[in-house]
């Protein structure tokens, strides 16, 4: 495998599977399960061939001997749970898969979105102190998922092995007060999977059964549409698997379409939780109504436990059965024509009789129109503003010169006092009289206000447009592979001096890649 130098290494580790590879890559290169095992009987594994004398098996060695082996998972419910085995994980990335010195390397990492503060500057430290790369990043999966197919706003239904996570994400910033995290994901779908086949006589007590029951869900399960609409014969069909040790089962077609129809009922294991289309609506409910209408035609579906046959059609058809929970839904306003206005205008001009030099400080006399120091000879520019407002009422100058009737000096062009400013007399109201040179006139301009009237979609249905990666369960890696490859983006990696001297760089705004010139 050829390795390119000076390009950011993309690590997915999630609690099925670890995704590796480099910025630019579509796919990931390597993935291997996430899993560590040890010997449960050391005294049988005397000659065991290439893994001889190994302590801990980690990934695919670890899937061939998982008969003989103590299997440990690392990750459980997006919280790392056995820190020895993620070392061995990273050791096992960086040695014996890639075979690089990590110094060299930036490193993009990809975090559940529920990471504690402390395990994220952990993490950090284990990369700069244990394995001393050269930069780092560290990302939440749900954005990596919405730039994986070109978008910076959408609602991302990222389910997975542990979590499902329903995450907002407005111009690339996740609205956390929104975010929904479920404790119902594929975990809960092997779980159903073995209660049902021990109804059928069919009992997996195996320290692999995790892996048995992944591969028997992604080989058969689907979600029906109307699971009370399937007849008995189709109910009653058999699929075979063959376990590990060659022995057959036969499966009931039931126990296909039954096992992940937890994650639309969840009463069904006696979960007292929402399904992922109640999140969904709950999610858009602590969200301002103007935005329901943008999310809901932005849906990115990512994370490996989504992509069963069905899983889109039920989604929308159960999303469009209960959106009307949430109200009348406002249209995507139109972005009115409206003539450019200036909020400000400046104009210089000698308002007022005296100011005070702004470079020398001495206070200089005006009222003769000078406009140079006599002290200092800087410029004195005196501004006055004009305020608009935006209320549809505008005035408009007509630009002749006008003079106090008592004093006989010109008035300020943009005066709308009734007292002159320089003999304190009052000027003569010109209602009603003729236009006459050395006068001005305000003429004021009564324009309609714009009301934008607000339209409500009448058939929610219109509203969906799911985006789907080309591989749900790479799409977290995909997104930090486009996003490791801009020049821009490198530029907010950290180093580990930085790192040392303000933890919180690692809390990036993402956003901030779009204004980094």
């Amino acid at each position: 495998m050829e390795i390119p130098v000076n390009v950011p290494i993309i690590i997915d580790i999630g609690e099925a599977y670890v995704k590796i590879g480099f910025a630019g890559d579509k796919i990931p290169r390597i993935v291997f399960p996430c899993m560590t095992g040890t010997e449960k009987y050391r005294s049988i594994m005397v000659d065991i061939g290439e893994a001889r004398g190994k302590m801990i098996y980690v990934g695919e060695d670890c899937m061939k001997m998982r008969g003989v082996l103590k299997i440990t998972y690392p990750i459980s419910r997006g919280n790392i749970t056995q820190w020895e085995s993620f070392y061995e994980i990273l050791n096992h990335i960086f040695y014996n898969l890639l075979r690089i010195n990590p110094t060299e390397y930036e490193v993009l990492y990809s975090e559940p979105i529920n990471i504690p503060k402390e395990t994220k500057e952990y993490i950090a430290r284990v990369f700069f102190e244990t394995h001393r790369v050269k930069k780092l990043m560290m990302i939440p999966s749900p954005l990596l998922s919405l730039f994986s197919v070109g978008l910076t706003t959408g609602l991302v239904i990222e389910c997975g092995e542990g979590l499902t996570n329903i995450v907002p994400i407005i111009d690339g910033k996740i609205f956390y007060p929104a975010v929904q995290i479920l404790t119902l994901a594929g975990a809960d779908v092997s779980l159903n999977l073995k209660s049902l086949l021990l109804r059928q006589g069919i009992s997996l007590e195996f320290s692999a059964q995790k892996v048995i029951l992944r591969e028997i869900i992604e080989k058969f399960c689907y979600i029906a549409l109307d699971p009370s609409s399937i007849n008995e014969k189709v109910k009653t069909e058999k699929q075979s698997y063959v376990l590990p040790d060659g022995e057959a089962i036969n499966i009931y077609n039931e126990s296909m379409y039954l096992s992940p129809e937890i994650l639309f009922q969840p009463s069904i294991l006696g979960y007292n939780i929402q399904s992922i289309p109640e999140a969904v609506i709950n999610c858009l409910g602590n969200i301002n109504s103007e935005h329901w209408a943008l999310l809901l035609k932005n849906i990115v579906v990512s994370g490996g436990n989504s992509s069963y046959n069905g899983f889109i059609e039920r989604l929308k058809a159960e999303l469009i059965t209960i959106l009307p929970n949430l109200g009348p839904i406002p249209a995507i306003p139109e972005t009115p024509q409206i003539q450019e206005r200036k909020s400000l205008i400046s104009q210089e001009g000698t308002s007022i009789l005296q100011d005070t030099c702004e470079k020398c400080g001495n206070l200089v006399d005006l009222s003769s129109g000078i406009k140079i120091c006599p002290y200092c000879g800087n410029t004195m520019k005196t501004p006055t503003i004009d305020i608009l407002l935006k209320t549809g009422i505008e005035k408009k100058l007509q630009k002749i010169k006008r003079k106090c009737p008592h004093c006989k000096k010109d008035l300020p062009p943009d005066s709308e006092h009734l007292f002159c400013p320089f003999c304190g007399q009052k000027i003569q109201d010109l209602e009603g009289q003729d236009i006459k040179e050395g006068q001005e006139v305000h003429i004021e301009e009564y324009t309609e206000p714009i009301v934008a009237i607000p339209t409500y979609y009448e058939d929610v249905s219109e509203l969906f447009n799911f985006f789907i990666p080309e591989n749900k369960q790479f799409a977290i890696f995909l997104g930090g592979s486009i996003l490791g490859s801009l020049p821009s983006f490198r530029k907010l990696f950290i180093n580990s001096n930085q790192f040392a001297s303000n933890p919180n760089l690692l809390y990036h705004d993402i956003s901030e890649i779009f204004k980094i010139e």
